[in-house]
């Protein structure tokens, strides 16, 4: 089952990123949330791809209760916040039981 993607926001409403519509329960500790209404002035929409190249969000590896893998975007001022995504819901009830950082990171 493909999860579908939507608009989000960074916390500090500069940047907007279209993601995988996992953070109803960890966006505050990512630093992402759904954008529901029109975009704030002067808010830049990015790709993924190129806000990883401008260090604006670090992607995390997550390892889900049902023995699979799912990724999540941290802004880079909610990096440090990694740690507090253990044991949160990432989509229905799948819980999420470590996060990191991957150790080899892409250089795009």
């Amino acid at each position: 089952m493909a999860i579908s993607k939507v608009a989000h926001i960074t916390s500090d409403n500069k940047y907007i990123l279209t993601l995988e519509d996992v953070y109803t329960n960890i966006g505050d500790t990512c630093g992402i949330s759904k954008l529901t209404d029109t975009a704030p002035d002067g808010a830049i929409t990015l790709t993924v791809k190129s806000a990883l190249a401008a260090g604006i969000v670090r992607r995390a590896s997550l390892r889900l209760s049902n023995k699979k893998t799912g990724t999540a975007y941290l802004t880079a001022a909610n990096a440090s916040k990694i740690g507090g995504l253990q044991g949160m819901t990432y989509t229905g009830a799948i819980t999420i039981q470590t996060a990191r950082f991957p150790k080899r990171i892409r250089l795009v």
